[in-house]
Order: C-alpha cells, then structure tokens, then sequence
C-alpha cells in the first residue's frame, strides 16, 4: 500500500517504501536501497547504519499517520525526541538491500508515544533502538515556538 496519504515525509526525504502491515500498535514497512537515497555513499555503496533510526522514525510516521487517518484528522507529523540504545549490528544497508522495518507501540501518554523499532534483511535482525515521539495538539504553533527568532540586520544597531 502507497504511504504517500499516512506520512508527511516526501521524497527525497521519505526512506521507507511500503506499507506491510499494521495493527493498533504496530506497523511494518518496507524500503529497498538505492542509489538515488540522499544518503547513499557511493564509495561505500550503500547507506550508512546511524541512518537506520531515521527509518524507524518513518516508520512510526505511518503509525501515526494511519491514527490520524483513521479518527478523522488531517496527518500531522511526530517529532522524534528521544533515541536510546540504537543498535546497529551491522555497518552499512547495502545497495539492492531490501529492509523490513517494523516499530511497536510500548506506552502512549498523552502526546508522547514511546515506540521500540527494528529493522530486518530478511529474517535478520541488523538494527535496533528505543525511541520516543512527541504528537503536538498544534503541529503550527509547536513549529513556530521552535523556529529561532528572526533578526534584522539592523537590529544591533
């Protein structure tokens, strides 16, 4: 199934493909590595690990684009805030590699949703993590109260 209506992410950000499954606390999505991934490193040929929480963050992205979805609301992005014990047991996601990346709600509390995230090539496990998002009840003023304040050049004048 398209992702295209559950995540805010549009490529050449988006990183995950496909929705596999999903259930009330739990979503499965696929991405396949490519050349074309704007983190790909050529002279490694294929994308590094540390990205592998981003992927789950996406991930997550669908779970609560798909909870939007489906109360009625327009799909708001997450933030992810928190990342504990990321682990990847492999450097690299090597081109051509196809990954299963599947997240499990573990607590909802209020706004925040603590998720735990894995990541497979085929029935393997090659990365790993805790990681925590946080859902506002106003994505436009959590953005605007985030952004630096602007300042005029002459403003020290």
């Amino acid at each position: 199934m398209s992702l295209a209506n559950y995540i805010p992410h549009q490529p050449p950000i988006r990183l995950v493909d496909t929705l596999v499954k999903n259930s009330p606390l739990e979503v499965e999505v696929s991405a396949r590595i490519n050349s074309d991934n704007m983190f790909y490193d050529a002279a490694r040929g294929g994308v590094p690990a540390w990205t592998g929480i981003e992927y789950m963050a996406q991930a997550a992205a669908v779970w609560v684009g798909l909870e939007d979805a489906q109360a009625g609301r327009p799909v708001e992005p997450a933030f992810l805030i928190s990342s504990r014990q990321y682990t990847a047991h492999q450097p690299l996601f090597a081109l051509n590699d196809t990954l299963r990346i599947s997240v499990h709600v573990d607590l909802i509390d209020g706004p925040l949703v603590a998720f735990t995230g894995r990541i497979y090539r085929d029935s393997e496990l090659i990365a790993e993590a805790i990681f925590t998002a946080y859902r506002p009840d106003n994505v436009a003023a959590y953005m605007a109260a985030t952004e630096p304040a602007l300042q005029s050049p002459d403003a020290n004048h």
